[in-house]
């Protein structure tokens, strides 16, 4: 996955809202769509604003560990990635004290590799500092439990 990693990517994305919960972007020559549950006044016809960012959280994270795993020289065999949150509505509520609304994240890693303890450690510790959704998440408050289950081939 080797590749020249200019300075700046300019991302564009345009959105219509198609109703009061759903919302049709298009980033590149895709379209993403973000919906509510029925219960929210939503279609249910897609993932959630919430549940798409968790989600790129999971892809950042897989992007950046190959990316870091090749810089390292470590072949990555098997990688899965799981997330349990609490989502705090109190934000949304309006509660002026409320600032965090994802206080903590429990993420589980699954990966197979021949890699080194070491070198999973020094994995992680990249990863934690380089992918950009986990960065944001960290600066914003959110503590991130990572658990890593590894697995030799």
């Amino acid at each position: 996955m080797s590749f020249d990693l200019p300075a700046n990517i300019r991302i564009a994305i345009e959105a219509d809202a198609t109703s009061q919960s759903r919302v049709e972007a298009r980033v590149r020559h895709h379209k993403v769509i973000i919906d509510e549950p029925e219960v929210r006044g939503g279609t249910d016809s897609a993932a959630t604003p919430l549940e798409t960012m968790l989600s790129s959280l999971l892809a950042c994270l897989n992007v950046i560990a190959h990316f870091i795993g090749d810089e390292m020289g470590i072949e990555i065999d098997d990688l899965s990635m799981s997330l349990d949150t609490a989502f705090d509505t109190a934000v949304v509520r309006g509660d002026q004290q409320a600032t965090l609304p994802f206080p903590e994240i429990a993420l589980t890693t699954n990966i197979t590799t021949s890699a080194s303890d070491a070198e999973i450690a020094r994995l992680r510790e990249d990863l934690e500092k380089r992918c950009p959704v986990t960065v944001i998440l960290t600066q914003a408050g959110t503590k991130i439990n990572s658990t890593w289950n590894v697995t030799r081939p």
